[in-house]
């Protein structure tokens, strides 16, 4: 199964203001405000985060600090090199704590674009990535790949949850097949979360994305079970975990955790079935969420010295013919 691409869409809230990552604060005598700044709670602001992270993408592409997606693809290293990992949590938090862990190591994807027949661009949020190691991030494969049906060409940013911006600057590991890469984001230094294997069916998990206008929405559920998929007859199948704790597009590169804040899994797909017909030919109606993420053990092989896997290169929309009308 092809994970979809249309994982993209999504709104967060707080100011970002452009200084090479940093951001500020004004100062204002809005009782209102002074008070939201008060609240030991992390509030989100959703109609502020995307247009503002927006402004600062602009002014990164005007400084030359952006490199488009087609330059990303075609500079990703043949092989990679070993990645040092923190290791394994064994102390489980309380879920409020977890949030917090969370949150402190998770970014959201944002996305400057020009649409297949217009040289504008255009910014939204997207996705999900999270932090493995220093300036580096895990997300999936096809938030870094263009669908030539929706952009003729992109540029990618790194949010965080308090509205700065950072440039996507190389893809350094990937896998097709397991829809899973790994990206290079100078000067993020977010706390990495540890990868753990050998999740089992029934375990509680947590996820924390941006699912669709959402910002650092935190979800729990279980471990659905645990499958292989093969995404061609030229590819070893990559294996799956389906959850059930609730993600939506926007939500592709999540991180999936157990309680001690361990990725076991990556958000990746979500597929709806609202009905099919039995045997005896009656509709059968009804909606089910196969909500299918790529194991740990997936991402641990990124972090391993090995070859890459090509980055897809967008495949230009054939030209229209013009026909003359018939006299």
């Amino acid at each position: 199964m092809k994970p979809l691409f249309l994982f993209f869409l999504l709104g967060a809230g707080f100011l970002a203001q452009h200084q090479n990552g940093t951001n500020s604060t004004n100062g204002t005598s809005n009782p209102e405000v002074a008070s939201q700044e008060k609240d030991p709670r992390y509030i989100v602001e959703d109609e502020h985060f995307e247009s503002d992270a927006g402004k600062v993408a602009d002014q990164l592409a005007k400084e030359g600090k952006l490199v488009t997606y087609t330059q990303l693809a075609k500079s990703l290293p043949k092989s990679r090199a070993e990645l040092a990992l923190p290791a394994v949590a064994e102390s489980p938090h309380s879920p409020t704590e977890l949030a917090e862990t969370l949150r402190h190591s998770t970014v959201a994807m944002g996305l400057r674009y020009q649409e297949p027949h217009s040289k504008k661009w255009r910014f939204m949020i997207g996705a999900t990535a999270f932090s493995v190691a220093p300036e580096t991030l895990s997300t999936s494969l096809h938030v870094m790949t263009i669908d030539p049906t929706m952009m003729r060409e992109a540029q990618a940013v790194a949010v965080t949850e308090d509205g700065k911006v950072f440039p996507v600057t190389e893809i350094i590991a990937s896998s097709d097949r397991a829809d899973t890469c790994l990206i290079r984001v100078p000067d993020l230094k977010l706390p990495a979360l540890p990868l753990r294997g050998g999740v089992r069916p029934g375990e509680p998990i947590w996820c924390m994305s941006h699912p669709d206008g959402f910002s650092y929405m935190f979800t729990g559920g279980q471990v659905a079970r645990i499958s292989r998929e093969r995404y061609d007859e030229k590819h070893q199948p990559a294996l799956h975990v389906e959850v059930t704790a609730e993600y939506c597009p926007g939500s592709s590169g999540g991180a999936v955790t157990d309680a001690a804040g361990n990725v076991v899994a990556q958000v990746s797909s979500i597929n709806n079935y609202d009905g099919f017909t039995s045997r005896d030919g009656k509709a059968v109606n009804g909606i089910v969420s196969a909500r299918t993420c790529i194991a740990a053990e997936e991402l641990m092989l990124l972090t391993k010295p090995g070859e890459n896997e090509p980055v897809p290169l967008p495949t230009p929309l054939p030209k229209q013919k013009h026909r003359a009308p018939k006299s």
